[in-house]
């Protein structure tokens, strides 16, 4: 088993349709916030992979912007209200999906046609930080909280996923991130496609 890139056409695809839901679930809250929904990593760079004939995910970041009610500092209850109004929308609108589930540091939703995973969609809530650093809400296992945990390495990326681009470099680090994702499968470390991104991106530009 390995990973190889998934066809453009089906990325493209299922990419509209997760982009409806994201702006269904983006005018249910705006009574509480505004937010950017940006496709990152994989899917953001057509680095989309599949693992043989198996189903691929996309990532997305929420990247919230305005909170009219003030609950940054009461990071569950934003995690609850979204993953209430991601399964509201889903109910409405799909009838194969099974509901939202709230993993550590994402809200996933899965397509799941004929008792076989069919696609899944993760997204991710992140503020940036005076720092010029993205802080993802995340549920800390250890300690029961819900927190805002840096994202390591995600200052400035895509100025610096430019630059790989500008130094003609696309297919190098194109070829490396498909070593990496593979790598990462082997360990069975359970790493997601923007980590590994991330950790190409800091090989070519620092």
């Amino acid at each position: 088993m390995a990973y190889k890139f998934a066809k453009q056409s089906e990325v493209k695809e299922l990419e509209s349709w997760c982009m409806d839901i994201l702006h269904a679930v983006q005018e249910e809250v705006r009574d509480y916030f505004t937010f950017d929904i940006r496709l990152i990593g994989s899917g953001d760079k057509r680095l989309v992979t599949q693992n043989s004939d198996e189903s691929f995910d996309l990532d997305y970041n929420i990247i919230l912007q305005r909170d009219k009610k003030g609950l940054l500092n009461n990071p569950k209850q934003i995690k609850d209200i979204f993953v209430s109004r991601f399964n509201k929308i889903l109910k409405e609108c799909v009838s194969d999906y099974t509901h939202t589930c709230d993993s550590t540091s994402v809200i996933t939703v899965k397509l799941i046609r004929n008792n076989k995973l069919n696609f899944s969609f993760d997204v991710a809530i992140v503020v940036e930080g005076d720092d010029g650093l993205f802080y993802r809400l995340i549920n800390d296992k250890s300690t029961g909280r819900y927190i805002w945990n840096q994202v390591k390495q995600s200052s400035n990326y895509f100025e610096r996923f430019k630059i790989v681009k500008e130094n003609g470099d696309w297919l190098k680090f194109k070829q490396r991130y498909l070593v990496l994702k593979n790598l990462h499968l082997k360990k069975q470390d359970g790493v997601k496609s923007f980590s590994v991104f991330l950790e190409t991106l800091n090989e070519f530009v620092k």
